[in-house]
């Protein structure tokens, strides 16, 4: 795979023929230690050892609040609305991108949802090495660490000045080449690489799975009366955060509305949580999950067993999201597996 070796005095005129075509989404210190993706601007100053974005990219693919379809009841006429920007995000790391791909392999089974794959074809994903792990991430124990798809360019900082630049796709290599010739990645640019994903990977592994993350759905599966979900959910406030920062969460409503005149609608999208009270609420107002017990345990086999059965791999990508947002400090999937795993070897 052909590697180039960018320095960083070369970026700014990158970015900026970058933006000519692109919504250019870079990572910034938002607030002292908390980073979020935003446009990028000439003045931005990029924050490459960021540890965790604290908003999910799946923004950029499923927006919070989508329509889908305007319509005029008087005419009887509909309009299909598919909005897909072309947008760049540079500095997405490796779990990031793994979420990414799961929800396109989720977004295209049984009935592909077009809008979807229409964004995520539009944009363009630039990788990005960690140089830093975030408090509660566990990324690398349950293997979010690396990537093979789903990105153009995967870029290593390897020096104050300079970066590994790893060519993924065509599409990435002729926007990594828009600005003219670049030197190619040395050997020593590359021995470089390497070490610097292992101090991550090193790094990652200190907070983790106490157990291969393969045996989470087996453990799961003889966990369904566990008191471990009265315990946690007692404290659960049913407030979805965890839902909607989580970057493989993809659940949402379905909404339509009439303008103040009464002549024109909209059906839109917007995200739901299968944590709070009104997911699980139906016509009659019979709720199939109305404790928070059984909601919490949801979320859990949702992410453990329900996902890896439909397509072996869990529906977590280990970034820590969840919990840094949890207002009870209880939505933490690491411990929540470990505690299963630790009470299934006692039992067994």
């Amino acid at each position: 795979m052909t590697s180039y070796t960018v320095y960083m005095d070369q970026l700014p005129g990158l970015l900026e023929l970058w933006a000519k075509e692109f919504q250019v989404h870079v990572p910034v210190e938002v607030e002292e230690g908390i980073y979020d993706f935003v446009p990028w601007r000439k003045d931005e100053e990029i924050a490459w050892e960021y540890d965790v974005a604290y908003n999910t990219l799946k923004r950029f693919f499923l927006p919070p609040r989508e329509t889908l379809l305007r319509f005029d009841p008087a005419a009887c006429t509909a309009e299909v609305v598919c909005e897909a920007p072309k947008q760049l995000l540079f500095g997405v790391h490796p779990y990031d991108v793994k979420a990414a791909n799961q929800l396109d392999t989720l977004m295209r089974k049984d009935v592909p949802d077009n809008n979807f794959i229409a964004r995520k074809k539009n944009t363009v994903i630039f990788a990005l090495e960690p140089a830093a792990v975030a408090r509660n991430a566990f990324w690398a124990s349950v293997d979010a660490h690396k990537v093979d798809n789903g990105y153009d360019l995967y870029w290593t900082r390897i020096s104050s000045a300079s970066f590994h630049v790893e060519v993924a796709t065509r599409r990435g290599k002729e926007l990594l080449l828009a600005g003219g010739p670049l030197d190619l990645a040395t050997d020593a640019d590359k021995e470089a690489t390497r070490r610097a994903h292992q101090r991550i990977v090193k790094e990652s592994l200190r907070n983790g799975l106490k157990y291969p993350w393969r045996e989470t759905a087996d453990i799961l599966s003889r966990a369904w009366d566990s008191t471990l979900w009265q315990h946690r959910a007692r404290h659960c406030f049913s407030c979805g955060t965890c839902n909607l920062v989580c970057p493989t969460c993809y659940c949402f409503d379905m909404k339509e509305e009439l303008d103040n005149s009464l002549t024109k609608g909209e059906r839109y999208r917007e995200w739901d949580g299968c944590m709070m009270d009104s997911f699980s609420r139906v016509a009659g107002d019979h709720n199939f999950r109305p404790h928070t017990r059984e909601r919490f345990r949801h979320r859990y086999y949702r992410k453990g067993k329900y996902i890896f059965d439909k397509i072996g791999q869990l529906g977590c990508v280990g970034c820590g999201r969840c919990v840094s947002g949890c207002t009870s400090g209880i939505a933490d999937p690491k411990a929540v597996f470990n505690e299963l795993w630790e009470a299934d070897r006692h039992d067994s």
